[in-house]
């Protein structure tokens, strides 16, 4: 059975294979056929092609290899033309550096030739700053006490150069003058080298204001225009320009200022640093105009830019305040140290949201750990005071700031004097900010300097109501001693010398022969202001004061007060007597003002066994029983302080 069913599918397999085979012949004749008909058909179009252009497959594949070699030939020749270009580039780049280097080498071989031939013009790039920032006075490195005015140095009397460096022969024995160095006072004897000016400066420059006769007569700025050389071309040119008033007032600006510089150098950095607080450039015509200009100190008004501009109307009488209201005031801290604990008392009894507070660190302090901690308590007071007044509007400005350009102060010298305007400047562009965030006359009244070693002994608000007063309104008070001091203060060069010594510098009875009479080789002055001054009118006093925004408005404003404070540049301990000769020299023009010698302080003269300090016996006593002082000087220890807050400032 098995054996007939392996049978019965071996036969089905079988014929299977079978037609399977028949199948795959015949398939395989119809490709046949097909290959052979396509045959038949690329002959025909063969024999057609060579007929119609000539050509055989053959020629066709020819022609096409051909091409694909032309073409891969043209790209080779493109890729060989880029790589020639490239080569070419950085041969040409290459011709480029050597000319380049060439040429730098060339300028470098004329500028060495330059520099031998020409001292002047040597490192000029290292002398000059971007004046597109900064004013030439403060962008030219002159030297020997020069100044920087538009595109040049103004020198001492005699040099020609472009930087100061070389006196004209003829002139060669005032800048080296002979000269005594003398004390007014038993202090330590100084090297002259040492002296921040160097002393044939000094008597150039004394020359000059005795040859010029700036210093033989009161001083008068429009005078000193004239007297000044160059300045006639000056005049001539805003002659030419009479059809604009306002360049015109510029052009005189310009030469007033040029004139001052020419006369009272030489100059250092303290007295640039003062201009650049007072002077600014005129940004039509780069004039140099002063920031806060008017003769006649008017009131101020808020102009487009935010600088300050004033118009020719008198200051706001403040007696039209309401009689309760109490006026806000500035206060001036002019410190040389840092004392925290100090600074911390006084505020808490003179600070006040609506009052002015400009803060001067002496230059010559450099712990940045102590600056960065005053700066902090003083961000901190404004704002926890501002927090917790609910009056204060949005955007109210800061009411307290740090001068950020220190003055490096000397006791004796100019530069207290300095710290002190420029801390006017300040205090007004404070009150034009607050006025223009709150649309009204925010002025304050009177101005009080103080020292760290300062305190009061009456509550503020008895200062405010003392000024509201309508005697008080317009009255300064600048106290003025008894007597005259020293007439050397006035009659010699005073200079810084060692280790911030005030000395003077005697040039008298250095004389020359020569053909017609013994002329002084640092003018007939030797270097001094005393006749300049007219004496009567005024006695030197203390240089704690209270003065009114007028008076120091105008002692910034004003080229006669300018001119007068470099013209006591070299005078001694020019603090105690600045601000009574301004007064004396500005009464006949600020007819609105009163004055009082008092300044309200109280300084204990009887004590100089103690060095005039004030200790628990003059609280105890009620400060030599007189009640009308606002302020104590000499104050140096927490306890005293401590002591006074108790006994007066507490109610």
């Amino acid at each position: 059975m098995n054996k007939i069913l392996i049978l019965f599918l071996s036969v089905i397999l079988l014929s299977l294979f079978s037609i399977f085979l028949l199948n795959s012949l015949n398939n395989h004749d119809v490709v046949y056929k097909q290959n052979e008909k396509a045959i038949n058909n690329n002959k025909k179009h063969r024999k057609k092609a060579k007929l119609t252009f000539g050509l055989t497959l053959s020629d066709v594949q020819s022609n096409y290899i051909n091409q694909l070699n032309k073409k891969n030939e043209l790209k080779l020749k493109n890729e060989n033309k880029k790589k020639n270009n490239k080569n070419n580039k950085k041969d040409k780049n290459i011709k480029n550096n050597n000319k380049k280097l060439e040429n730098y080498n060339n300028n470098n071989n004329n500028i060495n030739i330059n520099n031998k031939n020409k001292k002047n013009n040597k490192k000029v790039d290292n002398n000059l700053m971007d004046l597109k920032n900064e004013i030439s006075m403060f962008g030219f490195k002159c030297e020997n006490g020069g100044i920087g005015f538009h595109d040049r140095c103004i020198c001492p009397y005699g040099f020609q150069d472009e930087f100061c460096e070389t006196p004209s022969k003829n002139i060669s024995t005032c800048f080296d003058p002979s000269f005594k160095i003398e004390y007014l006072y038993k202090l330590d004897k100084v090297d002259p080298q040492s002296c921040k000016s160097k002393i044939g400066s000094i008597c150039c420059w004394s020359k000059f204001r005795s040859d010029n006769k700036i210093s033989n007569s009161l001083l008068n700025y429009k005078d000193l225009l004239l007297k000044t050389k160059n300045n006639q071309n000056d005049q001539s040119n805003n002659n030419n320009h009479n059809n604009n008033k306002n360049k015109n007032n510029n052009n005189s600006q310009d030469s007033i200022i040029r004139s001052i510089l020419q006369s009272y150098g030489p100059w250092d950095d303290n007295d640039k640093l003062l201009l650049k607080y007072l002077v600014t450039n005129n940004f039509h015509n780069r004039n140099y105009i002063l920031k806060y200009y008017n003769p006649a100190s008017p009131i101020f008004k808020l102009n487009n830019n935010n600088t300050p501009s004033y118009d020719q109307k008198e200051l706001l009488a403040l007696s039209l305040l309401p009689s309760k209201t109490r006026p806000k005031l500035a206060f001036v801290l002019l410190i040389h140290d840092i004392d925290m604990a100090a600074i911390k008392l006084l505020f808490s009894q003179i600070y006040k949201v609506k009052h002015y507070y400009v803060i001067h660190v002496d230059g010559n302090f450099k712990d940045r750990v102590k600056i960065n901690e005053l700066k902090e308590y003083v961000k901190s007071l404004k704002n926890q005071s501002f927090k917790n007044d609910i009056f204060i509007p949005n955007g109210y400005p800061n009411n307290i700031e740090i001068l950020q350009e220190r003055f490096e102060n000397s006791w004796g010298s100019i530069s207290l004097v300095y710290s002190e305007l420029a801390s006017y400047t300040k205090l007004i562009d404070m009150v034009l900010h607050r006025s223009k965030v709150t649309g009204i006359d925010e002025k304050w009244s009177h101005v009080i300097n103080l020292s760290i070693n300062d305190f009061p002994i009456k509550p503020i608000y008895k200062l405010e109501q003392f000024f509201s007063q309508k005697s008080n309104i317009q009255k300064n008070f600048i106290n003025e001693d008894s007597i005259l001091k020293e007439s050397e203060r006035y009659n010699k060069s005073w200079v810084e010398c060692g280790n911030r010594q005030m000395v003077s510098v005697n040039f008298g009875g250095v004389e020359i022969e020569s053909d017609e009479n013994n002329y002084y080789l640092c003018g007939f002055d030797n270097g001094g202001v005393e006749k300049t001054i007219d004496r009567n009118n005024y006695k030197e006093g203390s240089q704690w004061h209270f003065i009114t925004f007028k008076f120091a408005h105008y002692l910034i404003s004003d080229f006669r007060s300018i001119s007068r404070l470099f013209s006591m540049k070299f005078s001694y301990i020019p603090d105690e007597s600045f601000f009574q000769i301004a007064k004396s020299e500005s009464k006949h023009f600020l007819k609105d003002q009163d004055w009082d010698i008092d300044n309200y302080r109280f300084i204990p003269w009887y004590n100089s066994d103690k060095a005039l300090m004030v200790g628990m016996d003059e609280i105890n006593n009620n400060f030599n029983n007189t009640s009308r002082y606002f302020f104590t000087r000499k104050v140096y220890t927490s306890d005293v302080k401590k002591a006074i807050i108790e006994k007066y400032l507490k109610e």
